[in-house]
């Protein structure tokens, strides 16, 4: 059943959609992606993973190596056949250095990836690799050789993008499971401000709209316009810290930073029910987390520290963030509070792009307030944002004792013995603050009264599978 078309309204734009590329590895890109190039698999509502472009998979030689039966007759959108060589072919053009893809470090250590014949694909690894069915699932694509246009085999395919006004994507027969997908156009308009999401919802101009706040999404729902959905998701908000440069280079300062906020009356100001308060980097009730103290609210004890790190009379910081609210407003907050203690903040805000990713990446900021997209695993979490030299730890942490550590989580085939080490690396990054976080934010979305089926995802995917309008 054909719906014509569904107006999409997410916060704010994507810098490219150069599918496995540094540039279109964020969240709203990756919203995008999904329904223009899926992967080999999903991953679902419930973190499970689900077949996707591949039907079947198996897991060999204690997660040395993995198998992958493709759907039959699949084809990319320009009419080229999807088999086992073609997807083979995608993902060694992960190394080429054109690309800059964050993914390499997913596939450090593999040492084959072939087809074994037109549906079977085969990559084994030097070690096991407990994370990769996540790693490929999460954010890698199956895309044709092309350099910008992702022409990829999913439900859409992309028809338009005009830079500052909105992408246009249609549906693509092709796909193997086309008959779920009704829409036969998505319209992907974008508004940072809260005030313009909730006008176009007002107007009737969109069917689905990306992190609209409770109180809004409430009001609207009150007068029948629009209706609120929310899940829990551990995606989270954290104060990161330049560790490589004064004053941050100092545990101590980071520390003091720690004890000088008030971070549950912050998270009930800006987020109230739909946030939950962080202590550590993975949230409590994760699978994987565990409980750590809080840091408590103490200014004289942020003030010993500062004296202790040399900076008694003060210290002037800069602090970047994006200028997606509610991060102003939170940075603000920070500001009022750490003036307490003396340390006085320079407010930069940027737009997205380009605060993602070349303010947050490469800007020279001392402080930043940065939303980080849930991780499907723990170790995507930690090589990418803790590890030495991850691709997204660009205030330098480093840390020997957690690289080895995550090391050997990465190759543990023993679950009891993983999750022990993935514990461990949440206790040394609380021990040394690496980075502050604040809280988890659920995955708030509103969906215009009358769109049945939709239903969010915790790691922010707009999935459109039996969506009516």
């Amino acid at each position: 059943m054909s719906v014509g078309r569904l107006n999409l309204l997410f916060n704010h734009e994507h810098g490219s959609l150069a599918a496995n590329g540094w540039d279109a590895d964020s969240s709203s890109a990756t919203v995008i992606l999904k329904l223009c190039c899926p992967s080999l698999l999903r991953i679902d509502r419930d973190g499970l993973l689900q077949p996707d472009l591949a039907e079947a998979w198996e897991v060999l030689d204690n997660q040395r190596e993995f198998c992958f039966l493709l759907r039959e007759g699949l084809r990319f959108h320009n009419g080229r056949i999807l088999d086992a060589e073609a997807a083979a072919a995608c993902l060694r053009r992960i190394f080429d250095p054109r690309i800059q893809a964050p993914l390499k470090a997913d596939f450090e250590g593999v040492e084959i990836i072939e087809a074994i014949d037109a549906r079977r694909l085969r990559i084994r690894f030097a070690q096991p690799h407990t994370a990769f069915l996540h790693s490929l699932a999460w954010r890698c694509y199956m895309v044709d050789d092309v350099a910008v246009q992702p022409v990829g085999a999913g439900p859409y395919e992309l028809l338009e993008w005009l830079r500052g006004s909105h992408v246009r994507l249609r549906r693509f027969p092709g796909h193997h499971d086309a008959h779920r997908f009704a829409p036969d156009e998505l319209v992907i308009r974008f508004a940072p401000r809260v005030a313009d999401r909730v006008a176009a919802l007002e107007r009737g101009e969109a069917d689905i709209v990306e992190t609209l706040p409770a109180g809004p999404a409430a009001e609207l729902a009150a007068r029948g316009l629009a209706v609120p959905l929310a899940v829990h998701s551990p995606r989270k908000m954290v104060v990161a810290f330049r560790c490589t440069t004064p004053p941050f280079d100092d545990p101590r300062m980071r520390l003091a930073v720690a004890h000088a906020l008030d971070r549950e009356a912050m998270r009930a100001r800006h987020l109230g029910p739909r946030g939950r308060l962080l202590n550590g980097v993975l949230p409590e009730d994760d699978p994987d987390g565990v409980a750590l103290p809080p840091w408590p609210l103490d200014l004289d004890r942020a003030r010993t520290l500062m004296r202790e790190a040399g900076y008694a009379e003060g210290v002037r910081v800069s602090l970047s963030s994006a200028a997606l609210p509610p991060t102003p407003a939170v940075a603000a907050d920070i500001a009022q509070q750490l003036a307490r203690i003396g340390i006085t903040l320079d407010l930069h805000h940027y737009d997205d792009p380009p605060w993602w990713p070349a303010v947050y990446l490469q800007g020279g900021w001392q402080m930043a307030i940065q939303s980080a997209s849930a991780r499907p695993h723990p170790h995507i979490m930690f090589q990418r944002d803790l590890a030495t030299g991850g691709a997204f730890n660009p205030g330098g942490y480093s840390n020997t004792t957690l690289d080895a550590l995550i090391a050997e989580a990465r190759a543990c085939t023993d679950p009891n013995r993983q999750q022990a080490l993935y514990a461990e690396g949440q206790r040394i990054v609380h021990a040394d603050v690496a980075v502050l976080p604040l809280w988890a934010s659920d995955v708030m979305v509103a969906v215009r009264a009358g769109v049945q089926g939709f239903v969010p995802h915790p790691l922010g995917y707009v999935e459109l599978e039996d969506v009516t309008c």
